[in-house]
């Protein structure tokens, strides 16, 4: 297991996004790629294509994969990102949030628009953090994530973007601020990615403005799998506009996230 060092911390802390280089070996990327195949000839009910009606090429996203696929259960529960994202949150504890599949092939235009995970999402806290883990060799050329540093200190939560055309209606009665449109003004921010190689993974603050242009390459995929963790402040918080999960935890609003639909991953039982 990589080391998670103080200086990561720091900067994770500052800039609300760090990238770790070779935090998962040969192995475990062996066994992803394999598992996201077998998503990809058989998706599970939560697939879908988020470039279908606005460009060619496919966006293949899927979520909830742990629930009926042994590997992606193998690296949700024991592989090193529990233990990263704990260390990472300053948490003594780590639960499993869920899991989301990013596929962009060779030619897909569709970007990810830019967006706040939590504002997405039933939980209240300022621990919850993704480890977006890299399957392939990714650049700015085939869809390498991008972040806005520090805007997780902002203070403002931004209305839900859809990542799909047509599904604008879902967030339209949210009182949410919208938001602003960073690509017509790229300058004013402080925008950071990185280039990356199978293993090497991105852990970001649930809170961070991110987005990621498509696919130009002709040849070249994008397969990034995130595995998201909540800490010890984080609470249960189904207020109106959040997505619903497909299986009800039993959880009651306020309560910690540690549940069966919400195992605890870190300390390993």
């Amino acid at each position: 297991m990589i080391s998670v060092t103080d200086t990561d911390v720091a900067a994770y802390d500052r800039d609300g996004v760090v990238c770790l280089r070779g935090a998962f070996d040969a192995v475990w990327v062996g066994i992803l790629c394999e598992a996201v195949e077998r998503d990809l000839l058989q998706p599970g009910p939560n697939a879908t294509n988020f470039a279908e009606g606005s460009t060619a090429g496919k966006f293949f996203g899927d979520m909830f994969m742990w629930r009926r696929d042994n590997d992606f259960r193998l690296a949700a529960l024991a592989s090193p990102a529990g233990e990263i994202a704990a260390a990472m949150m300053r948490s003594q504890g780590a639960d499993f949030f869920y899991d989301q599949l990013f596929v962009k092939e060779p030619g897909t235009a569709h970007p990810t628009p830019w967006h706040q995970d939590q504002p997405y999402w039933p939980v209240a806290g300022s621990q919850i953090t993704s480890v977006w883990i890299a399957l392939d060799d990714i650049d700015r050329s085939n869809g390498a994530v991008e972040f806005i540093a520090g805007s997780h200190h902002w203070g403002i939560n931004y209305r839900p973007t859809p990542f799909r055309k047509g599904h604008e209606i879902k967030f339209t009665s949210s009182d949410l601020a919208q938001i602003p449109d960073i690509d017509a003004d790229r300058g004013k921010y402080d925008i950071r990615s990185w280039e990356m190689e199978p293993g090497d993974c991105l852990v970001f603050h649930s809170m961070i403005v991110h987005g990621a242009p498509g696919n130009d390459t002709p040849g070249a995929r994008r397969r990034g799998l995130s595995l998201r963790y909540t800490g010890d402040d984080a609470r249960y918080d189904p207020r109106p506009g959040t997505f619903q999960f497909p299986h009800k935890p039993d959880l009651a609003a306020g309560a910690p996230m540690t549940c069966d639909l919400f195992p605890r991953v870190w300390p390993r039982r």
